[in-house]
């Protein structure tokens, strides 16, 4: 299709042209998602999880994968009706207004900026198990450096690594998937003696801790789908878009379940949940036990990719953010400048100069600044994934009035699994602010929006005008010869 993606729109065929060269393939798109959502805490941290909730870890993977495919169908669904750079900030501006979609758009960039700082000091931590007086902040740096210049080679040439740092992730997964099988089946070695399916419930019952472990455990189950959302910026330079969305949104959920609850599962299989280490990987004890003695190196070397592709994407994602907030006046225009390779060079440069000045706070402040972290960028991913119920809502209203804008890939329910999945955010809401790591994180989020609000008040020029944010982002695309 060259410059042009092919769009489907009810029963009608348009070549809608990207401000960005395109370049990302099936495949891309099918691992950006997954590349984003499986970090380094899934192999490392993971033990953690397990001694907090037990078997119910499981329950609370399977509920709140069920509400990420709802809310990726919903962004499914409007991206093909409406093919936008902005994605889902795009959406908010149509459908909510522009103020949600400013406040929507810069809190996304901010949340893929914290996470990066944080994963970028987590590169230069694990590194301290090879290279015990390494100063932290030189593995950082250079991870920094040289995500960033991944991302100035190209689209295509991100989609490539990405592609790749990801098979790094899904091929540990699958290795452990396989061997912890092999252990529970075949009792293989000492642990063979003692796994059995029945380890699940044996210890406490599936819900070992009751209806009150559960809901603990859905503020960092939630927080372990960050990163899906990415598709939607990925696609507006995706190629065969109505052919690509579909089959990464259904592959990435149904991938993501089966990598979460299948890799947890076998490791309460093989060993009671309330007697692993929380401080020991349980990647780590699975290989091990399958004899393959340089597991723990293996695994470190896993999470470092891991770490390197989570930031990744985020970069990605922040950089066309940016672009597209500059595009639609809520971001400085210059912002919009794309370089001769169609990247928006000067959009990555402020990304990226932001997450290396967030290693160096790394670097100063103490480790304490990486819960706070992680709990804020938990709030501004569930500002951002209610905003995709919500303008899906208003989008289907819109389409009840006007059908020139139905596609086939629909998210299911509406509109009642929107109101389930607000529900659902709404509840995990509370269980941050009860159990998160401090309280000043959610006055910190107050804070950012409020500021939010007077910065977008207060520069009236930078607003979107009410009729382009009714328009899809390629407004001119009726001038482009039909199929």
């Amino acid at each position: 299709m060259g410059e042009y993606t092919k769009v489907v729109i009810g029963q009608t065929t348009e070549h809608v042209p990207n401000p960005i060269l395109l370049g990302l393939k099936t495949r891309h798109l099918q691992l950006i998602g997954i590349g984003g959502a499986i970090g380094a805490g899934f192999f490392i941290g993971s033990g953690v999880a397990i001694s907090q909730a037990g078997p119910a870890l499981l329950i609370a993977y399977i509920l709140t994968g069920a509400v990420m495919f709802l809310m990726m169908r919903a962004l499914g669904e409007m991206t093909l009706a409406y093919p936008a750079a902005g994605s889902f900030s795009s959406y908010a501006t149509q459908f909510i207004g522009p103020l949600a979609g400013f406040v929507t758009g810069w809190s996304y960039w901010l949340a893929c900026l914290l996470v990066g700082i944080a994963e970028m000091t987590g590169v230069g931590l694990l590194l301290h198990r090879w290279f015990p007086h390494l100063p932290q902040w030189i593995p950082a740096l250079c991870a920094a450096l040289l995500l960033y210049g991944i991302n100035m080679r190209g689209v295509r040439f991100f989609g490539e690594t990405e592609y790749w740092l990801t098979m790094i992730k899904v091929g540990t997964i699958v290795a452990v998937l396989l061997c912890g099988l092999a252990i529970l089946f075949f009792k293989i070695g000492s642990l063979g003696n003692q796994a059995a399916i029945s380890n699940l419930w044996a210890h406490g019952g599936i819900l070992p801790n009751g209806l009150h472990g559960l809901l603990t455990a859905l503020p960092l189950v939630i927080f372990s789908y960050g990163g899906i959302e990415s598709i939607g910026l990925a696609s507006a330079e995706t190629e065969r878009l109505a052919y690509a969305l579909p089959r990464a949104i259904n592959g990435t959920l149904y991938r993501i379940l089966l990598f979460y609850v299948g890799s947890f599962a076998v490791i309460m299989m093989l060993y009671p949940w309330n007697l692993l280490d929380p401080k020991q990987s349980p990647f780590v004890m699975v290989l091990a036990y399958a004899g393959f003695p340089a597991a723990a190196n293996a695994v470190t070397f896993v999470a470092i990719t891991a770490l390197l592709s989570s930031c990744n994407t985020g970069l990605f994602g922040t950089s066309r953010m940016l672009h597209a907030l500059a595009s639609s006046g809520q971001a400085p225009m210059r912002l919009r400048k794309l370089n001769d390779r169609n990247i928006p060079s000067l959009s990555l440069a402020v990304s990226g100069s932001i997450l290396m000045f967030g290693v160096v706070l790394n670097y100063l402040i103490p480790d304490k600044i990486l819960g706070y972290l992680l709990t804020m960028v938990a709030w501004l991913l569930l500002w951002a994934w209610s905003s995709i119920a919500l303008s899906h809502l208003f989008h289907r209203r819109a389409v009840a009035k006007d059908s020139s804008r139905h596609v086939n890939f629909r998210m299911p329910g509406s509109p009642y699994t929107n109101w389930a999945i607000l529900l659902v955010m709404g509840v995990i809401a509370v269980m941050i602010a009860a159990y998160g790591s401090s309280p000043i994180t959610f006055y910190l989020l107050l804070s950012w929006i409020v500021s939010l609000t007077i910065a977008y008040y207060f520069n009236p020029s930078r607003r979107p005008s009410e009729a382009a944010s009714q328009m899809p982002f390629h407004s001119h695309a009726k001038n482009l010869p039909k199929e």
